[in-house]
């Protein structure tokens, strides 16, 4: 099967204890899947499930393990996601901001 890695702009749901924290986040999530639409679907099902609700789809597209390989932390974290996918099925790091923080300082909640 295929590794689809899909970005999402996402917000705190209302019962989602991280809302009083951020203002909302960035979502890079890798699915296995047959397609390109059931990785879709799994993977808004699972931000959902995480307390987030999907405001737009900011990227959707194919992805091989090569495409991670490198010297880097952010590079290992990357692949480290890749794998997980392989092995469970999905895999996202969420990049949550702040109302007043900029582009450059966000947090990264797994």
């Amino acid at each position: 099967m295929t590794i689809y890695l899909i970005q999402f702009e996402a917000i705190p749901l209302i019962d989602n204890p991280e809302r009083e924290e951020c203002e909302g986040a960035f979502v890079n999530c890798w699915v296995k899947s047959k397609n390109l639409k059931l990785a879709l679907n799994a993977a808004k099902n699972y931000v959902v499930n995480q307390g987030w609700k999907v405001i737009s789809i900011e990227d959707q597209y194919k992805v091989s393990r090569d495409m991670y390989i490198g010297d880097t932390q952010e590079d290992k974290e990357l692949l480290h996601c890749f794998d997980e996918a392989l092995r469970e099925g999905i895999s996202a790091i969420f990049y949550t901001y702040e109302q007043d923080e900029d582009d450059n300082d966000l947090d990264i909640i797994h």
